[in-house]
């Protein structure tokens, strides 16, 4: 386990979910809403720009996979810390309020494993920066 395996497992996590959403917003609609007739072009247009942050995610993630002790490597392991952390608050409230489905739960899943990766690492602190 080490940061080159978080940074490789989060781009393409972060790849696919980006790709999805940007270029077939209306088949992630269908497969994540518990109402499908909610995707309208707003929802579309929220689904492509949130897509799109996390291909820039994956891209940034895949640079980083071979970044050495830096500051700029706590910033993106803070970043997915952050990041999954919020996406297992919401993901739990979207399907107990009927919103998402229970396909959501993967997502949830997976969030938990980024975030508790993530967070390992930047407990294990980095004595090169102090």
């Amino acid at each position: 386990m080490n940061t080159k395996n978080l940074f490789i497992t989060e781009a393409f996590v972060c790849l696919l979910f980006g790709v999805a959403l940007t270029f077939m917003p209306d088949y992630i609609g269908n497969q994540y809403l518990t109402d499908p007739s909610w995707i309208n072009p707003a929802t579309k247009t929220v689904g492509q720009g949130f897509g799109t942050v996390l291909i820039a995610i994956a891209i940034a993630c895949w640079y980083g996979r071979k970044a050495g002790p830096s500051l700029s490597r706590q910033a993106l392991l803070l970043l997915l810390l952050l990041n999954n952390v919020a996406q297992i608050i919401i993901h739990p409230l979207a399907i107990i309020n009927h919103v998402e489905t229970p396909a959501a739960w993967v997502s949830f899943l997976i969030s938990i494993g980024i975030a508790g990766w993530a967070g390992m690492f930047l407990r294990q602190g980095n004595s090169e920066l102090a």
